[in-house]
């Protein structure tokens, strides 16, 4: 497992459920720890910020209408707005940026189990999709990201389990002084990383960058049982997948 830091990624953009917690963790990632050109543009701020940071890997972190899954469809075309203005202002080809959605799969706030399947089986490629849809991968955290803070820090993370992403949240402020997100470095990356691989390794989910639709479609159906049976979720974020198809990190084969 390494980190390519030197390695230009051209133009990322994010698009996060949250208002809070997705702006923080991406922005001690990209800003802090690999030096990246940053621009955010979060739904409750009238104004974009901009990192002093100067580099050819440039990325865009910006929220949803709403705090729910389902404006990904974005039907009042809130998104397109915010595109438009990244377009103009900042230089940002949305239609030449690789797509992240980063969302919860937290059973009280996204609840709409057959949207959230038919939204897997479409946004399969940062890049382009079938069907003339934008390109866009869908990468979900059971049951928020918080659990991706979380593998940057304690070991064997998928053995802890947790219904819903306040539990995450108190597990995160309560005893546990060593996870903070300003202590988030290269390491810890590679350490949230290799967390997740032994996730996948534990549920014997084949992990393939290049066919990530199916990747996702089993996470969600093994988490479903997970939930079903014990009305928890293994502790898992799949934003790690983004660096990964980025370059960003490197795994090792034997993954």
């Amino acid at each position: 497992m390494k980190i390519n830091k030197d390695k230009s990624i051209g133009r990322v953009l994010f698009i996060v459920e949250g208002g809070r917690t997705e702006f923080t963790l991406l922005r001690r990632i990209f800003c802090n720890v690999l030096g990246y050109e940053y621009i955010e543009k979060r739904r409750d701020k009238a104004n974009f910020f901009k990192s002093r940071n100067i580099s050819t890997s440039k990325i865009a972190v910006i929220n949803t209408e709403e705090s729910n899954i389902s404006d990904i469809c974005d039907e009042n075309c809130y998104l397109d707005s915010v595109f438009e203005t990244l377009i103009s202002e900042y230089d940002f080809p949305v239609d030449k940026a690789a797509i992240y959605y980063i969302f919860d799969r937290d059973p009280k706030s996204n609840v709409d189990v057959p949207l959230i399947k038919k939204l897997i089986s479409q946004l399969k490629n940062a890049y382009e999709n079938e069907d003339d849809l934008r390109g866009g991968l869908l990468l979900l955290s059971y049951p928020s990201i918080e659990s991706y803070v979380v593998a940057n820090f304690i070991d064997e993370t998928h053995l802890i389990e947790f219904a819903i992403g306040e539990e995450v949240k108190a597990f995160v402020a309560g005893k546990n002084a060593e996870i903070q997100y300003n202590k988030i470095t290269e390491d810890s990356v590679k350490k949230a990383a290799s967390e997740m691989m032994k996730y996948f390794e534990s549920e014997q989910i084949t992990f393939n960058i290049d066919d990530m639709g199916h990747t996702n479609s089993e996470v969600f159906e093994k988490q479903e049982i997970r939930y079903s049976q014990s009305n928890t979720y293994k502790l898992v974020s799949l934003l790690t997948v983004a660096l990964i198809d980025l370059g960003i990190i490197g795994i090792e084969d034997t993954f």
